[in-house]
């Protein structure tokens, strides 16, 4: 899809776009040789087609980043394709809401080889150099929450890095609410016993880890790797609903090779944590 975008080069917009389409100039391969450019386009041909050579070389060295100071922040979901190999799926816990007042407890990672968990007080200070591994990273609801807490935690560490936040696409097809809510829907998400446990089980089990509950460490290790489990699914259906909404013909994605993330959890954690619930 990223090679058939045009509305990154200046002063083209969707329907210019639909009209690069519609004239048969579908890749940017088709636009740099075309001599029949649009009249909204024939005017700076020269300049774009400039431009569009860099987008080739830009994307042969796989500079996502480019990309995304380029693209719409609304068409950012049409890296994904060409850049999901080289992504982190990323989801934080914390001990509240706001940086100011509350700590990263931990931040999952997970890509196609598997996930890892860099955690407070053991490893959380390895998190720069594993992103500096990545071009793209993917999160839901990683714009005003995860990313900005990182940073005012770490200072920069995204500048070079290209991130899709999931919540604003899937709202754009029409799903609403928390990444919970939408992976019922959509039938994307974790085992059964997990899906009871919400952000604020997450500070709880972060307390009960810290008094020496290590069956609460192994549940709050895996409840954060199925948030993170769940992002590239539902970035895979992102990718495809939003690109067959534009009608240019493309390559089918297939389905992201998600490892299986069979990591310990406990029950008895869980059942606790539901009393808790039932006495307020």
């Amino acid at each position: 899809m990223l090679s058939q975008t045009f509305i990154h080069l200046p002063g083209v917009g969707p329907v210019t776009e639909r009209e690069l389409w519609a004239d048969g100039i579908r890749t940017w391969d088709d636009f740099i040789a075309s001599d029949r450019l649009p009249r909204r386009v024939g005017r700076q041909g020269d300049m774009l087609r400039g431009l569009v050579r860099r987008s080739l070389e830009r994307l042969r060295h796989s500079d996502a980043a480019y990309f995304a100071a380029a693209l719409p922040h609304s068409e950012l979901w049409r890296l994904y394709a060409d850049f999901r190999h080289r992504a982190a799926f990323l989801d934080i816990e914390t001990t509240g809401l706001s940086p100011e007042y509350a700590d990263i407890t931990m931040v999952g990672l997970l890509d196609f080889d598997g996930y890892r968990a860099f955690v407070r007080d053991e490893n959380l200070e390895d998190l720069r150099e594993a992103i500096e591994e990545y071009d793209l990273v993917v999160t839901f609801n990683g714009a005003s929450f995860d990313l900005p807490f990182i940073e005012h935690k770490f200072g920069s560490m995204f500048a070079r890095t290209a991130h899709i936040d999931l919540m604003f696409p899937l709202r754009r097809l029409g799903h609403w609410g928390g990444l919970k809510s939408i992976e019922r829907h959509l039938r994307v998400g974790r085992p059964s016993e997990l899906t009871t446990l919400n952000g604020f089980d997450a500070v709880r089990m972060w307390r009960m880890w810290q008094t020496g509950d290590a069956g609460a460490r192994d549940t709050l290790i895996r409840y954060n790797a199925e948030d993170v489990a769940s992002l590239p699914r539902l970035a895979d259906i992102v990718y495809d609903r939003l690109a067959d909404r534009l009608g240019v013909p493309r390559g089918q994605l297939d389905r992201s090779p998600v490892p299986d993330i069979a990591l310990p959890f406990d029950g008895d954690v869980i059942r606790r944590l539901a009393l808790m619930k039932g006495r307020h």
